[in-house]
């Protein structure tokens, strides 16, 4: 928008066909949409492209089911700025102490949830839910932990959750992508211990939980010394540390 010519000017364009009834700017290049047929989708600006057929063009990063009609999109959250602290007094339970030199598949790794953007959604249904921008550290975790869930837990009337929440707009059907499902991922805390350890196995079966420069880049407590350190990024995962990270999300909506 040009204030002093009172003018705007389409400098990228969608070119899907959707009757979009909500859209938010999550940043500069990513912007959130919703349309008709229950779903939200993800756009990105290409501004580094050379080329200027590219760079006019919006490309779709994300498509999800929401499952219900989003009408407003709002930047924002329902709770009180978090921070996540780290500390010892904040460490899940089941992390092993110094002095008792526990095994490695005892120790747990420390839960750090790392969000951007953090947008409400409401429904005409009434509904009011909350989108939350997440590193790739952050998806890579709990996209492995949906996975695993989804194979575990029985889907009610035998309905898959990868097709419940497919993007199907009219004659387009897309797997999700981009997205994680929250209200999956925390039904996680409902389960019983023997589901958590099935869920958990799963996890380290599909081996897919953290990106390749997890171990190098972590932070670990200070008091770690280096040999531990080396064993807790290279453990499989335990119950705990699902719960642990599981729970630190909880407190971002």
């Amino acid at each position: 928008y040009y204030p002093e010519y009172e003018a705007l000017e389409e400098i990228a364009r969608d070119f899907n066909a959707n009757w979009t009834t909500a859209c938010e700017m999550l940043t500069d290049e990513l912007y959130l949409g919703a349309e008709n047929w229950n779903n939200i989708y993800v756009l990105r600006r290409n501004v580094k492209a050379t080329s200027e057929e590219v760079k006019c063009r919006l490309d779709t990063i994300g498509e999800f089911h929401l499952g219900e009609m989003c009408n407003k999109f709002m930047n924002g959250s329902l709770v009180m700025p978090h921070t996540s602290s780290g500390s010892k007094n904040n460490e899940p339970s089941g992390s092993g102490s110094r002095d008792s030199k526990p095994s490695t598949l005892a120790k747990t790794r420390r839960a750090v949830v790392t969000t951007g953007s953090q947008t409400l959604f409401a429904t005409v249904d009434g509904t009011l839910g909350s989108v939350l921008g997440i590193d790739a550290r952050t998806a890579a975790f709990f996209s492995c932990l949906e996975r695993a869930m989804a194979k575990v837990i029985r889907p009610v009337g035998e309905f898959p959750h990868e097709e419940f929440r497919s993007f199907n707009a009219e004659r387009r059907v897309h797997p999700a992508h981009g997205f994680v499902d929250g209200d999956l991922v925390e039904s996680f805390l409902d389960l019983d211990r023997g589901t958590m350890e099935s869920v958990v196995r799963e996890m380290n079966r599909d081996g897919r939980f953290e990106i390749e420069s997890y171990g190098k880049n972590k932070d670990f407590d200070e008091d770690d010394n280096d040999e531990d350190a080396v064993d807790i990024a290279r453990s499989s995962l335990v119950v705990e540390d699902a719960l642990a990270m599981v729970e630190e999300m909880t407190m971002f909506h």
